[in-house]
């Protein structure tokens, strides 16, 4: 049975990931976040018979120093066959790009693009040592459209689908698994529930396409493209 890293599990979408693959049949699955009280509210929140097979971890993937402590607590728990990559904010709204300040480009490209390099590099070689190992990270839409007044965000999940690009191709057909789901479209989590409109993709399908993913290899979401090791969930019409 498969045993998961989730950095990021207690957001919206991480919460989602974290039932799917509980319900879907993993053995364990390991769950970051910056606070331990969000940690123990998504432990409180899930079923009780699944909840045994819940391991929080405070700790921040998206840091050099933190993701490399995260790897190095898993590493001395038995390890994972999977890592899920949940991190950054979920939007930013700045203005236009060339009004963007060094401070504030460096801030979001740090915690929306170096945060992937940062995780990724602390656990794929742990994976490396499992065979039918998966490393998978979490992107968005910006990166396949430009998005005035949020450039960095495009910029960033434009970064993030080349990064898992070129892992994919250095890795090659040796283990992990490199793949990236690009969620192509607004989501519809616990922040946004007040505004969302029907047709938005919801935390609990995303969470869903994760798990199929990492425990199955293949998703059963019927809008989806592939090119590569990057998948793109499009809106179901």
């Amino acid at each position: 049975m498969t045993t998961v890293l989730v950095a990021g599990a207690a957001g919206g979408i991480g919460e989602s990931i974290v039932r799917s693959l509980l319900s879907g049949g993993a053995a364990k699955v390991f769950g970051t976040s910056r606070t331990r009280e969000r940690l123990d509210a998504l432990s409180a929140r899930l079923e009780t018979s699944v909840r045994a097979r819940f391991a929080p971890i405070v700790g921040d993937g998206g840091d050099f120093e933190g993701a490399q402590l995260i790897a190095d607590q898993v590493t001395a728990r038995g390890g994972v066959d999977a890592v899920i990559a949940i991190l950054g904010r979920g939007w930013w709204t700045g203005g236009p790009l060339l009004d963007t300040t060094p401070k504030v480009w460096n801030a979001i490209i740090n915690e929306m693009l170096t945060s992937h390099f940062a995780l990724a590099r602390a656990v794929i070689p742990m994976l490396a040592a499992r065979p039918d190992s998966v490393y998978l990270s979490l992107g968005g839409g910006a990166a396949l459209t430009p998005m005035p007044d949020a450039g960095l965000v495009s910029i960033a999940a434009a970064g993030q689908v080349m990064l898992t690009r070129v892992l994919a191709r250095e890795c090659g057909p040796k283990p992990p698994r490199i793949v990236e789901l690009v969620i192509n479209g607004p989501v519809n989590t616990p922040e946004s529930r007040n505004f969302a409109q029907p047709h938005w993709i919801t935390d609990d399908e995303a969470g869903n396409v994760v798990a199929e993913l990492v425990l199955r290899g293949t998703t059963t979401w019927p809008a989806t493209s592939v090119k590569g090791p990057v998948i793109v969930m499009n809106e179901r019409h």
